[in-house]
């Protein structure tokens, strides 16, 4: 593509189409509206993030509370022969605890996903922006432009002294001042596009290292939920082994009352 541009000299119309293009492919690489979605969705995970929280924290509560009456009031309801009943209550209620933990932990891969795929959605975006950022060295056409500029001089003017690339540019090519014009109008224009190209390419590096920071916080709950998860499965495990001392204890009264 550099190439094509490059030539762009004698007939230097040619060139104009191309540009039109590479103004198109950047109003569409990042528009306003990109903007407004990559925002609102953004704002959504941060609220998705805050309702997480809280309802790990209600979790945490729920399952502290269990478990210090599953370890206070067993040891009682034994004495009071209402260890079943206990149990069974408990067992009712680390069901719907455990419901609970499932569909946090589901939410929690819903946000992670969601994040990851935002992630992707900027990657294909800055993608666009690197191509059309890529195509022109900036330092490369202020040096053509500017050697273009001295030979129009010159020959405007009627400067002898010319530079050689002024030279080359202009004179050896029998170069008019319209196609001069319109080749600097061309370098200007490509070179903006990939000035503007690049800085938004930086903008989406920096959305997407903001996303990035948020994966840790969705690893920290599901380490947090993890902990309440252990909790429930171990007071489920005591509770079938209450269970079973009860089944066993049963069967052998009744083995000493037959």
């Amino acid at each position: 593509m550099e190439s094509h541009i490059a030539e762009i000299d004698d007939g230097a119309a040619v060139g104009m189409p191309y540009v039109l293009k590479e103004e198109a492919l950047l109003a569409q690489a990042w528009k306003t509206q990109d903007r407004v979605e990559h925002e609102r969705g953004v704002r959504e995970i941060a609220s998705q993030f805050g309702g997480l929280r809280q309802r790990i924290e209600k979790l945490r509560a729920q399952t502290d509370t269990i478990w210090e009456r599953f370890v206070t009031l067993t040891l009682e309801r034994i004495l009071s022969e209402q260890l079943r009943e206990f149990i069974d209550d408990l067992n009712m209620e680390l069901q719907e605890l455990n419901l609970h933990l499932v569909e946090t932990d589901c939410e929690i891969d819903r946000v992670r996903a969601r994040i990851r795929e935002r992630r992707r959605w900027l990657g294909e975006k800055f993608t666009q922006l690197e191509s059309l950022a890529h195509r022109t060295s900036t330092q490369n056409h202020i040096n053509m432009m500017l050697a273009r500029v001295e030979g129009l001089e010159a020959y405007l003017l009627g400067k002898k002294d010319v530079p050689p690339q002024a030279f080359e540019m202009h004179y050896k090519r029998h170069t008019t001042v319209p196609s001069d014009l319109l080749y600097l109008r061309i370098r200007l224009l490509t070179t903006r596009i990939a000035s503007i190209a690049s800085n938004r390419s930086r903008q989406l590096n920096e959305l997407d290292a903001e996303l990035g920071v948020q994966l840790p916080e969705a690893e920290r709950l599901k380490a947090e939920l993890a902990t309440l998860v252990t909790r429930v499965e171990c007071m489920s495990e005591l509770s079938r082994y209450w269970l079973a001392y009860l089944d066993i204890s049963l069967e052998g009264a009744n083995r000493e009352g037959g």
